[in-house]
């Protein structure tokens, strides 16, 4: 996993196909997660990431399974539009996620926050489709 995300400084889950998922693998708790490519790497300003999207839920299994929701029906129906680039991304370079469960909200969200800040430090930019809104204040 290092060799995938060398920027992360906490203990994620072993990065898994976010189609093949099972919904009762994913914990309901706060937590972060990560968005990557089965094969594409993103370029950045300081390298090649397959990392595109970080993101953060009240409840990881909700959140997660919303992602896969989306994925699949981009992946099914191209022509569909999506608001969300992340969808979009997800169904064009294969899906697979990879989360940090957290004890409550607000260290999901300080989390979330330190992940953007650590991957922007090491790659000179966010995660491709983590929209402005999401930069950390």
């Amino acid at each position: 996993m290092s060799k995938l995300l060398p920027w992360l400084q906490k203990k994620a889950t072993r990065i898994v196909d976010l189609e093949s998922i099972g919904e009762l693998s994913i914990p309901e708790r706060p937590g972060v997660y990560i968005l990557l490519s089965e094969k594409t790497q993103y370029i950045y300003p300081r390298g090649d990431s397959r990392v595109f999207y970080i993101g953060c839920g009240r409840k990881l299994r909700q959140r997660i399974w919303e992602h896969r929701k989306y994925y699949l029906q981009a992946r099914d129906d191209p022509q569909f539009p999506y608001y969300w680039p992340r969808y979009e991304y997800a169904a064009a370079h294969v899906c697979k996620v990879c989360w940090i469960a957290c004890r409550n909200e607000q260290l999901a969200r300080d989390l979330e926050s330190k992940l953007l800040i650590s991957f922007a430090n090491y790659y000179g930019a966010k995660p491709v489709t983590n929209g402005q809104g999401a930069w950390p204040k």
